[in-house]
């Protein structure tokens, strides 16, 4: 299958990547404002996907998740015709414990000990699985690419979601997180839509999004230092010992 039809429900950076860079595919988009979008981008019913991309992140109304935005088109749509969901979670799912994490490691423990976010992604994938059980998750580091990175942060002098201590990142590029999904909606695809290909705790289809190579937040600083000529803030790299917490692999990677 070389074409694919993409419906998308929110259109973030990963999303607009994906239709710029992988245009041999059609895409239609779900949105709350479709002034943003040109005609030939606008959902409409005669429009039945092969993958279904969701990368809104939890939605809170009256204090409950809102999520999956789009329940009933898509749960219309599904019943005529059906495709793969594919949801971007996050690792943040995982508390920073010293342990190793994959997509079967057994998280019954970690409900208590996980930050706001890392339990509202959680409910976020519960909510998903209620609709679409055999959803291929996605759960990413922190996505960057084409002007979004550390090098654009450091010129830009924002230093907010630069680690203060010298601990492991898991990132991926958007270019790898788009060949994730393409690929992994097309392996579901001739596998089976309804099938179990990459099991996960408590899940059908769960793949950790994280690039094959990390590196120490320290390390990455002072060669983007080297490489860049850039002037590095001193409290981001007074702290040079390395903090060993979590470690995520991934068992469908190689």
């Amino acid at each position: 299958m070389s074409k694919l039809k993409i419906l998308i429900c929110g259109l973030g950076y990963t999303s607009r990547f994906l239709i710029e860079h992988f245009k041999e595919h059609e895409y239609k988009i779900l949105t709350r404002n479709p002034s943003v979008l040109s005609s030939e981008l606008i959902y409409n019913d005669n429009f039945f996907p092969d993958i279904v991309l969701d990368t809104i992140p939890p939605v809170i109304v009256d204090q409950k998740i809102n999520n999956p935005i789009y329940k009933e088109i898509l749960l219309k749509i599904y019943n005529k015709k059906k495709f793969v969901y594919v949801h971007i979670s996050s690792t943040s799912i995982y508390p920073e414990i010293p342990m190793v994490f994959n997509e079967q490691t057994d998280l019954s423990f970690i409900e208590n000990i996980q930050d706001e976010k890392g339990k509202l992604r959680w409910l976020l994938e519960e909510e998903i699985i209620k609709y679409f059980p055999y959803s291929l998750i996605l759960r990413a580091g922190g996505i960057y690419g084409p002007e979004r990175n550390l090098v654009k942060s450091l010129v830009e002098k924002k230093y907010n979601h630069i680690p203060r201590v010298n601990k492991i990142v898991y990132r991926i590029h958007v270019y790898d997180l788009c060949q994730l999904i393409i690929e992994g909606g097309k392996i579901l695809i001739e596998k089976g839509i309804e099938v179990s290909v990459f099991p996960g705790y408590k899940r059908k289809n769960l793949i950790h999004a994280i690039s094959l190579k990390h590196d120490p937040i320290l390390d990455v600083l002072l060669f983007i230092k080297e490489q860049f000529n850039l002037n590095i803030p001193e409290f981001l790299i007074t702290n040079k010992n390395l903090v060993n917490k979590r470690e995520i692999q991934s068992l469908y990677q190689h």
